[in-house]
């Protein structure tokens, strides 16, 4: 015997069988990362200027404590500071996530001489040194990435093969264990600046 369905019924029946659409899921953003982050010296005399340098990655807000001046998410940027006492500088890179990454270091002013003169720091030749990964499993590869402006040389260690000054250049290394990479750019002058960062290879 046939039962006399509402037609109301019935479609909510079928509703009930219509499985529900599966929302996509964003991948979520990339950590935020502070690739360096130094001063040229640890230690100044009164008066005299010591030069910063950053390189922060996927980050969209950088800033200082104590604040110098605006700061742009950059791989690398050198500036001259002039503390007037001994000062600590945070660093403080936020992500699209909201993550935020910092770091911390202490430039310390000693007392100046009666014949000491202010000193400009020149601007830094070093504008990037980054990894393509800072962690690899044994036998991966990771791209290293440089670039200088005003140098004369340029060399990576540990690498052993020659390079070239340039505003960018990258190449493959393949760490047999956790490594620190040390780029030191020359300029014509004798005057050296080094940068450094570290692959870990996981075990």
């Amino acid at each position: 015997m046939w039962h006399k369905w509402p037609v109301a019924l019935l479609l909510a029946l079928a509703a009930c069988r219509t499985p529900p659409e599966a929302t996509p899921t964003k991948p979520a953003p990339p950590p935020v990362r502070i690739l360096h982050f130094y001063a040229s010296a640890p230690e100044v005399a009164a008066g005299q200027s010591v030069t910063i340098c950053y390189g922060v990655e996927n980050a969209r807000a950088v800033r200082l404590d104590p604040p110098v001046e605006p700061l742009k998410p950059l791989f690398n940027r050198c500036f001259p500071v002039s503390p007037s006492r001994t000062t600590t500088y945070t660093l403080t890179a936020e992500g699209a996530d909201g993550g935020t990454a910092s770091a911390s270091f202490t430039v310390r002013v000693g007392a100046s001489g009666a014949s000491a003169e202010p000193r400009r720091e020149p601007e830094g030749m070093i504008r990037l040194f980054a990894a393509s990964a800072e962690e690899v499993r044994p036998g991966e590869t990771v791209t290293l990435c440089y670039g200088v402006a005003g140098a004369a040389s340029v060399r990576v260690e540990p690498y052993g093969l020659p390079l070239e000054p340039a505003e960018k250049y990258c190449f493959l290394v393949k760490p047999p264990a956790t490594t620190t990479y040390v780029l030191t750019a020359t300029a014509a002058d004798g005057r050296r600046e080094q940068a450094q960062l570290i692959v870990r290879v996981r075990q």
